[in-house]
């Protein structure tokens, strides 16, 4: 398969989870709506349709910091609040840096977008005020696996839960887990289904035991980029 190569960095980052409401926690990484937006933004969409798979590897380790913002225009609070205004602590991710794996039904144009560094709307890491500016890195030749239950990989991306047989860890490696994470958005503010990941906190490649099978409603693909290491694409 064609796979479009490209990297995300900025220096901050903010993935809010939905279930933060006084405060704004974030995800530790760039989410899976998240990245379909701004993919829809170069492109000039209101949102991505079709079929699309992307998978996100780290480029560097996670680090939060939390921080007291002042939060203008709360608009469905009604015109008298329409100038509300009060501190609100903040989650931001610090540096985040990601290398981004995609193919699908818009590969060309996304290709043509940022081997030319176009992009049709602003792009930015989850909040209008962490702007980012998507780099070029590779446009491949992939080759997709089919691995047996229990055969053993060595991922650079973060891996839905749900693809993970067993866990091996490695030396040095510290893994976490994020629960709940939106899969699916619907447009207007709704969504559908939620997705489980598991992720080495400092990018480190993920070695696992994977699962012969994919879920219908969650899938994912393997595929490989180099004789060593495979993407995770979701």
């Amino acid at each position: 398969m064609k796979l479009l190569v490209f990297d995300l960095k900025a220096e901050l980052g903010h993935f809010r989870r939905p279930d933060t409401t006084g405060t704004h926690a974030t995800y530790p990484f760039i989410t899976r709506t998240v990245l379909q937006g701004l993919i829809a933004s170069i492109l000039g969409l209101d949102r991505l349709t079709g079929e699309n798979w992307a998978g996100v590897g780290l480029l560097h380790p996670v680090q939060t910091s939390a921080q007291e913002m002042s939060m203008l225009g709360k608009g469905w609070l009604g015109e008298a609040a329409s100038t509300f205004n009060r501190p609100t602590s903040i989650e931001l991710v610090v540096r985040p840096g990601y290398r981004v794996y995609y193919t699908g039904d818009h590969l060309e144009k996304l290709y043509d977008m940022l081997r030319k560094g176009q992009s049709h709307y602003h792009t930015y890491m989850g909040s209008a005020y962490c702007l980012t500016f998507p780099r070029f890195v590779h446009y491949l030749e992939a080759e997709e696996l089919n691995p047996e239950p229990g055969n053993e990989l060595k991922c650079k991306t973060v891996i839905p839960s749900h693809a993970i047989e067993n866990l091996i860890p490695t030396d040095g490696s510290q893994y976490g887990r994020v629960g709940g994470m939106h899969y699916e958005y619907l447009g207007n503010r709704r969504f559908r289904g939620t997705v489980n990941i598991i992720y080495e906190t400092s990018g480190k490649p993920i070695v696992f035991e994977a699962k012969g099978s994919s879920l219908q409603q969650k899938p994912f693909r393997f595929c490989s980029i180099d004789e060593q290491e495979v993407v995770c694409l979701w």
